[in-house]
């Protein structure tokens, strides 16, 4: 059967690859030509090459390097076979990471959605919550205007080192009630929202996996300053016996960044909510 032959450009164009490169495999004996006219030095390939091509492609892609490829060459079909699943297994594992990135994705901007759409500041609101996994550390002596960072860090730690991204919000959990001054406010926990389903293990540590109920919820919102903050707790007390209202959770308390350069100062909206019933 009379085989068929394509230029160099040709095949560029064909397979999506620029010219140089293809040299390149010629030159490291990865991808030659089929023949060679040495009188142009033109390279010539055969169409029977090209189908090699999109393998190597496929697993250059997925990152296998192109010395592993060109030693696969000369694989028998059993070690072909063994060395293809490795890869497709490869392929499984970027998948998945690839699945926790878009859910990072999805929820991140559902969040900064949620806090776009906070309707008004320094003034009450009602919202409906979807249950929300968060990682939370015990600080039964926490107040302000005591530091969290070693708390935060200790979180940020054990999420990293489960792989799991690290949220841009936190906040804390305390008990709603009658405080005279902020001083007197008591958090049992700092947390942060997961953002993914990232299985880790949090045994023998401070820390429990918790979840924001499900439920109805009054909020306030407010720019944070340590100035602010009591003023619009009470507008939230004050509103929750006002309505009548069954305060079915203790307090949530989000700092929500609005600034995100890591040159300039951060800057923060609050939220404060608590699940409610009639």
């Amino acid at each position: 059967m009379k085989q068929h032959y394509f230029t160099i450009g040709e095949v560029s164009k064909m397979i999506h690859l620029p010219v140089r490169t293809l040299h390149y495999y010629d030159e490291i004996g990865l991808f030659k030509p089929a023949y060679v006219d040495t009188a142009t030095n033109y390279r010539y390939y055969s169409e029977v090459q090209l189908a090699n091509m999109d393998l190597i492609k496929s697993l250059k892609y997925i990152g296998t390097s192109l010395n592993d490829i060109k030693h696969a060459q000369n694989f028998t079909p059993e070690e072909l076979f063994t060395f293809l699943r490795e890869q497709q297994e490869r392929v499984n594992d970027k998948l998945r990471k690839m699945q926790e990135v878009q859910l990072v994705l999805r929820k991140t901007m559902k969040q900064l959605e949620e806090q776009i759409k906070i309707p008004v500041y320094e003034e009450i609101y009602e919202k409906d919550e979807e249950a929300e996994r968060l990682l939370a550390v015990k600080t039964p002596n926490f107040s302000f205007p005591d530091d969290p960072s070693d708390y935060f860090n200790s979180v940020i730690e054990a999420l990293e080192q489960s792989g799991s991204a690290v949220n841009m919000r936190y906040g804390g959990i305390y008990p709603l009630q009658n405080y005279e001054k902020i001083e007197n406010l008591r958090y049992d926990y700092l947390f942060m929202p997961l953002l993914t389903s990232h299985p880790f293990d949090y045994r023998e540590t401070n820390m429990d996996l918790m979840m924001l109920p499900e439920g109805h919820y009054a909020c306030i919102a407010f720019e944070y300053t340590f100035e602010r903050y009591l003023p619009n707790y009470e507008k939230l007390y004050r509103a929750i016996e006002a309505n009548g209202w069954n305060a079915q959770s203790p307090i949530y308390e989000l700092f929500l960044p609005t600034s995100f350069s890591p040159n300039t100062a951060p800057t923060y909206i609050v939220e404060l909510k608590v699940k409610i019933g009639a």
